[in-house]
């Protein structure tokens, strides 16, 4: 892995083998393959060459950058002109919150060469896998950051676009706070992330003690109606 400063932003390039462990568990848990099924080694060992095809197209790799929120109303976090909106932010005070790391991740343009239906399910798994890798080391990277710019104190999961009650249109504010040309990632007349293999959110440096919402709301696309959570913390 090679990390390097480039405008404000920390830009990372990892190699497949450094988090192919953490992939292929992402991997067998989403096809839900038992090691000890024969016919689902048969299909694993197919999965494996595709695997071996995707490798060698993959550019995986990440940026982020530091900031310090200028201000915070309701579930708005504001750095400079740029507003951040997440349901969880409401929780919140100014205080504790220490900094954001603003991250985007991609594993490039990874599918396979061929027109068979497996076999494209299984480059879309493994594109998935590979960026949910990625991201679990681009967070610990953050986290030995973190311990060494900062006195101790806690780093959240990571918020984003679809999760954590983030709309999914908060990936073009996003953009505007991170550059995504510094990973060959744009977003389409639709709103969507190209490569498709992508992934933006943050990470908040809170202080000891602070209230964060539960791993549970982790799939939360941002409805407050009827979410015990939500309810219970007082947001609307």
């Amino acid at each position: 892995m090679s990390v390097k400063n480039v405008k404000d932003h920390q830009i990372m390039h990892v190699q497949a083998e450094d988090i192919y462990p953490v992939a292929e568990e992402y991997f067998l848990k989403t096809a839900r393959f038992d090691r000890n099924n024969e016919k689902h080694m048969r299909m694993w060992s197919r999965a494996l060459e595709i695997y071996d095809e995707l490798r060698d197209k993959a550019e995986l790799k990440a940026v982020y950058r530091y900031l310090v929120p200028d201000k915070k109303e309701g579930k708005n976090l504001f750095f400079q002109d740029v507003s951040i909106v997440c349901n969880a932010f409401e929780l919140l005070s100014l205080e504790n919150i220490k900094g954001v790391y603003f991250y985007l991740i991609t594993a490039g343009r990874v599918h396979t060469d061929s027109d068979q239906l497996v076999d494209q399910l299984y480059s879309d798994v493994w594109g998935t896998s590979l960026v949910d890798a990625l991201r679990q080391k681009v967070g610990e990277h953050i986290f030995s950051v973190k311990s060494e710019r900062e006195a101790p104190g806690v780093l959240s999961e990571p918020f984003g676009p679809g999760y954590y009650g983030m709309p999914l249109e908060q990936t073009s504010e996003i953009f505007r706070i991170i550059d995504p040309s510094l990973v060959n990632v744009y977003l389409s007349a639709g709103g969507m992330m190209v490569p498709q293999k992508s992934v933006t959110g943050l990470y908040l440096s809170v202080k000891d003690g602070t209230q964060l919402p539960p791993l549970s709301c982790e799939s939360c696309i941002g409805g407050t109606f009827g979410c015990a959570f939500c309810n219970r913390s007082g947001i609307k």
